[in-house]
Formats: structure tokens, sequence, C-alpha cells
């Protein structure tokens, strides 16, 4: 059948390899050698290559996508994993922190204490508070100090601010300290701006002055101190600070607010103070009359 494509075909099946390789070097090197000696064939070459500029834009234009879409992933996963770590080392510094704080709270505490044993109380023993008992209502602290220190039971507790409680058990490595707010507490004080004398009791978690006389001298701001009149609590430890006094009503007593005069709930070392003769605990009944609290 007559054929009526007229174009050359390189895939004509008459020419051999060789002959096809031949042919395309020797239009290779023409075209070379046109390039080299004829501007118009350079020019036309720029003409050619401008128009087809966009063409190749537009296919290279995959390839860049899939570049900045890999190297977008490379970042993100690199800031999360930045984010991540920045955020661990600020989670440790910040714990850091803390642990610096407290350490440096205690050391002071603990100075404020060893101040206070050099200067008025050298006979007393400084502790940890180790346990605030079973839950957050309980009026016993536990010290990590005990029998084979020389603590007994009686003995008072105070710490910079003033009377915590009294050692009511002892263990030979530890003991057990009963708060100055414990219901079963009763403490000889006095105020000390008149040296009037009184009773303070503990009511769970708090003090009262609940039988203080009417006709006595009794203002807010008075600071009330043990009396020393037994042989267990030294004179002159701070007890509570008046925080309101009020008469009235009838009632032959002051109402009273009373302020403690040490956070038992904060304090970190404590003094344990002998007593000048060793005598049982001072847990005692709250009086029911007016002549039982006149010392």
């Amino acid at each position: 059948m007559y054929n009526n494509d007229s174009s050359p075909s390189f895939a004509n099946p008459r020419l051999r390899p060789a002959s096809k390789l031949v042919f395309l070097a020797l239009a290779a090197v023409v075209l070379l050698l046109l390039d080299h000696r004829y501007a118009p064939i350079a020019r036309a070459k720029s003409v050619v290559a401008t128009a087809l500029y966009p063409l190749q834009w537009l296919a290279n234009q995959p390839i860049n996508g899939v570049r900045r879409g890999v190297a977008f992933l490379q970042n993100q996963h690199h800031l999360l994993a930045e984010n991540q770590r920045l955020h661990e080392e600020n989670a440790q510094w910040a714990q850091r922190w803390h642990l610096q704080q407290a350490q440096l709270q205690a050391l002071t505490h603990l100075d404020a204490i060893q101040h206070l044993k050099n200067q008025a109380l050298p006979n007393s023993i400084v502790a940890k508070v180790i346990s605030v008992g079973s839950n957050t209502d309980s009026d016993l602290l536990v010290i990590n100090q005990g029998s084979q220190n020389g603590i007994t039971a009686g003995d008072p507790v105070t710490d910079e601010h003033g009377l915590i409680g009294q050692i009511t058990a002892v263990q030979p490595f530890n003991a057990e300290i009963t708060l100055v707010t414990s219901n079963r507490t009763v403490i000889p004080a006095m105020v000390a701006r008149t040296g009037v004398r009184t009773l303070v009791y503990g009511n769970s978690n708090s003090i009262d002055l609940p039988y203080f006389p009417a006709d006595a001298s009794l203002k807010t701001d008075d600071l009330l101190i043990t009396s020393g009149v037994d042989s267990i609590y030294p004179a002159g430890i701070p007890i509570a600070q008046i925080i309101s006094a009020e008469t009235g009503n009838g009632s032959p007593y002051y109402r009273v607010e009373l302020r403690p005069a040490s956070d038992s709930r904060r304090s970190q070392f404590v003094l344990i103070l002998p007593q000048t003769k060793h005598s049982e605990p001072s847990v005692e009944p709250k009086p029911q009359t007016a002549s039982e609290v006149r010392l």
C-alpha cells in the first residue's frame, strides 16, 4: 500500500543502528558549528528558550512543591522536637527553683532556731519536724529526736516565734508533740503588758481565753506569754496575740479572739526545752467556774 506520509522517520527499519548513530553525530556537529559561528542561530536559540521558559517553569513546579513540602515537614518536626525539649527544660528548671526555694526556707528557719538556741536557750535541743500526723486536722507533730537525745514526756516545744506545744510521747529516735491548739492542752499564761495571770486552752486547731475576768485590763495587740508558775513552761515564751477583746452583756469574762504566736503547721525545725523538774504533761480538764482560773 502506498504511504502518503512523507515526513522523515528515524525509526525506519531500513536504517541500521550504526547508521542512525553516525547521522545523529553529524547533525550534532553541524549544530555546534552553526551555534558557534553564526549569531542568528544564537539569537534563535535565545528566542526559543524564552518562549519555552513558561513550560519549563510549569514542569519544575511539582518538583519545587515537593521540595518545599519536605522542607516544611522537616521544619515542623524540628520545631515540635525543639518545643518539647524547651518544655522539658523549663519544667526541670522550675522544679529545681522550687527545690532551692524550699531548701533556702528550711536553712533560714534552721538558722533562726540555731540563733535562738545559742543566744537564749543553750540547753535546748534542736529537732526537725518529720510528720504532721495522719491528717490536716491532726493536733500532733512528729520530730526526729527522742529519748536517746535526752527528750522526755512533758518537755515544752517552741520555735523562733513562740510556743508550739509539749512532748507527750517519746520513743528512742522520735517523739510526738501535742500542739497548743489541741483541746487537751492547758497553758498557764499571763498578759505581758500587765502581768495578769490566766489560762489558755486549746480548742481544736485554735486557742481560747474563755475565763479572763472583765475587771482586768486587756487590749487589742496584747501579748500572752507563759507565766512560768509551773515547772514545765519557762516564763516569757509567746503564746498568742490578742486580736479583739470585748466585755459586756452581763458576762464576768472578756470575749477574746486570739492568734497563736507560732504557726505550727509551717514549722520545720523546733526547740525542745528541758523541764526544770520533769512531770506529767499538762493535759487537764477545763475548769467550769471563774474561781478555778484565778491563779
